[in-house]
């Protein structure tokens, strides 16, 4: 989970995800079987052979008694509100013997919580919406297992009869790569651009569409002026996320820092600072509201709830936005060959090792992706729906932003889900990030992205070996494609 806000409300983080393995950010596909996907392989043909639980066949929900299911998720305010006041006593009401116990806990503590209740054989009848980067930590579990029951037989029951391509594209990349299904992805989740139009027009710039490459934004920036554009550059999973797609977009592999990419990417933040609001060295993904005050005409990648915040669908502005008054667009295009692509992050739903009562999971996990409570939760609380048939009839307000985001997921690239992604989004905000956009040394920014690619690979060695290292050097980890 990111830092607090600092102007709103707590908010959906960003993956924030959101693909951890699959899904929210969702499992990435890399190009190549290698480095982080060959280990993922041994590992899923290890619990293969150990007799990693395949869920069978009951489905009945007439089982005798009263049945708790315990959902862990991580939401912020507004979104465990809408669950807890609205999907599950819908859920409750149409399984009255099945009760939902919603705990809300951060995604890094999630991972915690349910390998001490795996380790402990004490799991019970529980299902989790894990950020698809945090749940590769799951996969990944000490010792080189698995905290997570293999649900392959059990997945067809709780799937949508058809996933939007790019979750389709994650589960058949799982299936491939991991032997097995996992997670199903949950909520997706996709960065916006979004521009005040009023702003725009009056200092002469058309809003027919938003800027089509990086140089027209920054030229719209120098027309806009001083503090006209906001980004995430306050914490170093917002920062890291969002730098990540800018990385990729102009031709770089993020993950190693200092490619010619990634080095002209860091370069185009530098001389955007000029025009940034100086709250960006705080903002997070919840820094929304100056666009609808006035602070700042230009959001620059921002998630889709927002939406309803900001125009007061739902409360989180004191004088919202008009609809009419917002350009949003998946964002201008870099110089790199996959110069439109944008992350995809969101959340899985899982299902930890050693669960009981199956059945009634598989009801609640069915339900939380039925075309109904899908569309609820993308109008009522911004996030894009997994499930195709949720884009079916959705009310007229949604559709500048529902556009939005089904163009944007046409060109998804998912951040890799290694057990060590904190801390290369540390060095990248630290050791990158903030001496040279913050502090403003763009001539260090070679030696320091060389530091902090150096610096990686002694983690790497100390805490993963020689082989992860060699791997990380020779660039094996890096952006993924469905």
């Amino acid at each position: 989970m990111s830092a607090q806000p600092t102007d709103g409300p707590p908010a959906e983080p960003a993956t924030s995800t959101p693909a951890t393995t699959a899904g929210q950010d969702y499992t990435r596909r890399a190009r190549r079987m290698s480095g982080v996907w060959a280990v993922i392989v041994v590992v899923v043909a290890i619990l293969a052979g150990v007799g990693g639980y395949v869920y069978g066949h009951s489905t009945s929900s007439s089982s005798s008694g009263t049945t708790t299911v315990t959902y862990y998720d991580d939401l912020s305010s507004s979104e465990e509100t809408f669950m807890t006041n609205v999907l599950i006593p819908q859920f409750e009401a149409q399984y009255p013997n099945i009760h939902i116990n919603y705990v809300n806990i951060d995604a890094g503590d999630m991972v915690t919580k349910i390998a001490a209740l795996v380790s402990a054989n004490d799991v019970g009848t529980t299902l989790i919406a894990e950020d698809n980067l945090d749940i590769g930590e799951l996969l990944y579990a000490t010792g080189g297992g698995n905290d997570l029951m293999n649900i392959t037989s059990l997945a067809p029951l709780m799937e949508p009869a058809q996933l939007i391509p790019s979750m389709q594209g994650v589960v058949n990349y799982e299936t491939k790569t991991y032997g097995g299904i996992y997670f199903i992805p949950f909520r997706a989740n996709v960065q916006l651009v979004w521009l005040n139009k009023t702003a725009l027009a009056n200092a002469g710039i058309s809003t027919a569409q938003g800027p089509q490459t990086y140089a027209q934004l920054y030229t719209d920036a120098q027309t806009l002026g001083a503090n006209s554009v906001m980004i995430q550059g306050g914490a170093p999973p917002d920062t890291a996320t969002q730098l990540f797609q800018w990385d990729v977009q102009f031709g770089g592999n993020p993950m190693v820092f200092n490619d010619p990419g990634d080095l002209a990417a860091m370069s185009y933040a530098y001389n955007l600072s000029s025009y940034l609001n100086p709250g960006y060295t705080s903002a997070t993904y919840a820094t929304y509201t100056g666009l609808a005050s006035g602070a700042y005409s230009m959001l620059v990648d921002q998630w889709p709830y927002i939406y309803p915040l900001l125009t007061g669908v739902s409360s989180g502005v004191s004088t919202p936005i008009s609809a009419s008054n917002l350009l949003v667009y998946p964002g201008p295009n870099g110089t790199g060959a996959q110069a439109s692509d944008v992350v995809v992050g969101g959340d899985v739903l899982a299902v930890p090792k050693g669960a009981t009562n199956l059945w009634a999971i598989q009801l609640f996990a069915q339900y939380l992706l039925s075309a109904k409570a899908q569309q609820v939760l993308m109008v009522d609380t911004g996030n894009p729906a997994v499930n195709a048939a949720a884009y079916d009839n959705l009310p007229s307000n949604q559709s500048t932003v529902d556009l939005a985001i089904e163009a944007a997921l046409q060109n998804p690239v998912f951040r890799p889900p290694v057990p060590w992604i904190t801390e290369w989004e540390d060095l990248f905000y630290n050791d990158i990030f903030t001496p040279v956009v913050i502090q403003g040394h763009i001539g260090d920014l070679t030696s320091d992205a060389s530091s902090a690619n150096s610096q990686m690979v002694t983690y790497l060695t100390t805490n993963f070996g020689a082989t992860t290292a060699s791997e990380y050097s020779a660039g094996d980890f890096g952006p993924l494609y469905v």
